[in-house]
Formats: structure tokens, C-alpha cells, sequence
């Protein structure tokens, strides 16, 4: 059998793969970009409703920001950034038992009035997310407020996640739209890097195996295909990674293997929009429940219908039940329901220290031709993604062409 050489493989068609690959092809290096799948994505995955006109929402990720430069360049030499389309501005509510309510009103701005000088001196270095926001806008307010909204930002508790991996300041590009989406929702920019990446990418590749040989990598797959590289980027899961290294790399899938990750149960409804009270929001925030949040597509009004994506908490409801909720807090009765659709996605489950791995991971990839990308690393944001493969990518390529 004929064993394929490229350039440059990459497994893991999410978004840190597909910027992985479309910066290795965009120079040029041969490339494959192995996708187990039957989409790229990841947990960027736009739903469209067919039943429905085509009316999508987000099943994960939602938000894309003019900061995130790394992906506008990429959105830029796909031809796709011409083609953002400003968000609607309506805000995020809580949930307050079963009332709707602002999130202001459940604020005490005496706390709040105490607790803020605190800000001064306060570094995030070694802190969690509990510790540093706690001090800075007082207990109760974390407790009843901010905690739960920051929980909603990573669809899972947030109080233990170190500090410093939420919220980076980046410089924003002001001739974008500062909070963005586009007419198919964020898939489009994923439709975009695949369509430039073409056969390239292929999906319905499960990896069995991964070994080291002379002057690069073998890949296997399932179904016995085989292919060779100079370089390997793996751009999944740190779970699924370590089990890929575990014998060409036992040190490196070790470190791997010690960071967790959080399953996030999704249920996304389709309403006809009069059958309705609740007035446009951006989200809804939910404590103490067995949701997160609810994403709404209200952010990008459509005549017909609103869509609300659900971020349950993993193993609680089961289908019916979580409908039953969707239909409690939103106030309709189950038959409204025009359509609905579900997923399950993961992200990492960070916890103090986790720079330290990193960096340690970091270390065992020094000089191989190995590169590791994901969610794992920077943050969880897309922009972190990106910005991890482009590093990933100078690195390898600079050792590439030094040889």
C-alpha cells in the first residue's frame, strides 16, 4: 500500500485545526487536516433549522469580537470579513427564581461601593477566578451575580478556573463591527477556511494510532489508511491527545492527561416569534438551576422566529425534562416549540497551575516537530484558539526552514 507524504498533518478539524492548516497551506507546506467528524468545527456549530426556513442558532460558540485579530486575518484571506454583520445591541438577563429580571437589580451597590478599591494592587497572578473577582466587587455579589454570569461564559462553574485565563485585553480593529456574527452565523467562517482548504480536509478520518519515524510521523486511521509527515499538529482535546502520544511521547501524554474537561449538554429551540412575551434579549443568565445560560438569536432579529440556545448542567435532565424547563422560563407551552436540537460539546476544566503545564507541555515540544494547539492553552476564547496555532505553526515552520 502506498503510504501519502505531506508536508504537514494535522488532526482535529475545530477551529485551532483549521487555522493550524490554513496557515500551513497558506505557505505553501502540502497539508492534511484530519477531521474524525462529519463537519469542521468543533464547537463552533451554527444549527440550521430546515424546518424552519433555515433559521439557525448556536449550538457553542457565539461570540466573535473585532479584537480577535488573528482570526480576522484568517476571515480576511478567506474573502469572508466583508461579509460580518453587527450584532443587535439587547443585553443579558438573569433569572430570579422564575422571574426574568435585569442584572443591575440584583446587584448591591453597597457591597459593590466597598469592595471596588480593592481593585487597585490586585493581580490575578495566582488567584482564581473566586479569589480575585470575589474581593473586587464583594462575596454576595460574586455569589448572586458575577459568578453565575462568568459560569455562563464557560458553561460550567468557573469559581476554581485561575484568574488569569479569562478575560485578555486586546487591541480591537475599529473599522469591524465590535461584536459580530455573519448571515449564516459563525459557521461561515469555518465554511470559508474548509472551501479555501478544499481536498485538503477530510472528515470521517478516526486516528488509531500516531508513531514516530525517521524525519517525521506515520498516521493511522480506523480504516487502515495510512499517511506520513514531517510535521504533526494535533488540535484536539488534551484527553484525546494524551491518548495519541501515550507511546511515542509518554512524558508529554502524562502532562497531557491531567487536564480535565467539563461536558456541556446543549438544547436549542425555535419559537415563533408571537408566541412570545418576553421582550428581545441578549441571553439569559441563569443561578442555582440546571442551566448556565440560554444564548438568544435575538441578537440578530428575524420576522418569523427567536432561538434559544440552553446550556444545561451534564447528567441532570433528560430531554423531556429539559424542555419542560425551556418552556417554563420562556413562558410557552410545549407545542409552541416549532423545533429543537441538541449536542453535546466539551471544553477544559482549568485549575490553578495551569500556566505551569503549559509551560512544562511547552518544554517537551521544544525542538520536535510535534505541535500541540486547542482551547487548552490561552484561553477557551476562539481568538485564543487561533493565536496558539499561529504560534504552533511560526514555531514549526522556522524549524523547517532551518533545516
Amino acid at each position: 500500500m502506498t503510504v501519502e507524504q505531506y508536508d504537514s498533518i494535522v488532526i482535529g478539524g475545530g477551529i485551532s485545526g483549521l487555522a493550524s492548516a490554513h496557515y500551513a497551506a497558506e505557505n505553501g507546506q502540502r497539508t492534511l487536516l484530519l477531521e474524525k467528524g462529519e463537519r469542521p468545527g468543533g464547537c463552533i456549530n451554527t444549527h440550521a433549522f430546515e424546518s424552519c426556513g433555515g433559521f439557525w442558532t448556536e449550538l457553542g460558540a457565539h461570540t466573535c469580537y473585532n479584537s480577535y485579530a488573528s482570526l480576522l486575518d484568517i476571515m480576511q484571506a478567506c474573502g469572508v470579513l466583508e461579509r460580518v454583520e453587527p450584532k443587535a445591541k439587547v443585553s443579558f438577563r438573569m433569572l430570579n427564581g422564575e422571574r426574568i429580571v435585569s442584572i443591575p437589580s440584583q446587584l448591591s451597590f453597597l457591597e459593590l461601593l466597598v469592595s471596588v478599591p480593592r481593585l487597585f494592587g490586585l493581580t490575578k497572578q495566582g488567584k482564581t477566578v473566586g479569589e480575585y473577582y470575589a474581593k473586587i466587587i464583594g462575596r454576595r455579589n460574586f455569589a448572586r451575580v458575577l459568578g453565575p454570569a462568568l459560569d455562563a461564559v464557560i458553561c460550567q462553574p468557573a469559581a476554581g478556573f485561575p484568574a488569569d485565563a479569562l478575560f485578555r485585553k486586546r487591541e480591537r480593529r475599529k473599522e469591524v463591527t465590535r461584536n459580530f456574527t455573519l448571515p449564516g452565523g459563525i459557521q461561515d467562517i469555518v465554511q470559508a477556511i474548509a472551501e479555501q482548504l478544499g481536498p485538503a480536509l477530510q472528515t470521517h478520518q478516526e486516528i488509531d494510532a500516531v508513531s514516530r519515524e525517521d524525519g517525521g510521523f506515520r498516521v493511522r486511521c480506523g480504516d487502515g489508511s495510512e499517511w506520513r509527515a514531517r510535521d504533526l499538529v494535533l488540535a484536539t482535546p488534551a484527553p484525546v491527545a494524551a491518548g495519541l502520544l501515550a507511546q511515542a511521547y509518554p512524558e508529554l501524554s502524562q502532562l497531557l492527561s491531567q487536564i480535565a474537561e467539563a461536558s456541556i449538554e446543549t438544547l436549542a429551540v425555535v419559537v415563533p416569534a408571537e408566541a412570545l412575551t418576553l421582550a428581545p434579549l441578549a441571553g439569559i443568565i441563569a443561578a442555582e438551576d440546571d442551566f448556565f445560560s440560554a444564548v438568544s438569536r435575538d441578537t440578530r432579529p428575524d420576522p418569523r422566529y427567536r432561538g434559544f440556545s440552553f446550556h444545561f448542567r451534564p447528567n441532570r435532565l433528560d430531554e423531556q425534562q429539559k424542555l419542560s424547563r425551556i418552556c417554563q422560563v420562556l413562558q410557552i407551552e410545549p407545542e409552541q416549540i416549532a423545533d429543537h436540537a441538541s449536542t453535546i460539546n466539551r471544553l477544559p476544566s482549568l485549575a490553578l497551575g495551569h500556566a505551569e503545564l503549559t509551560s512544562e507541555i511547552d518544554g517537551h515540544l521544544a525542538g520536535e516537530r510535534l505541535g500541540l494547539t486547542g482551547n487548552y492553552f490561552g484561553g477557551v476564547s476562539i481568538e485564543d484558539c487561533v493565536l496558539r496555532s499561529r504560534s504552533e505553526f511560526e514555531r514549526l515552520y522556522s524549524s523547517s526552514s532551518a533545516t
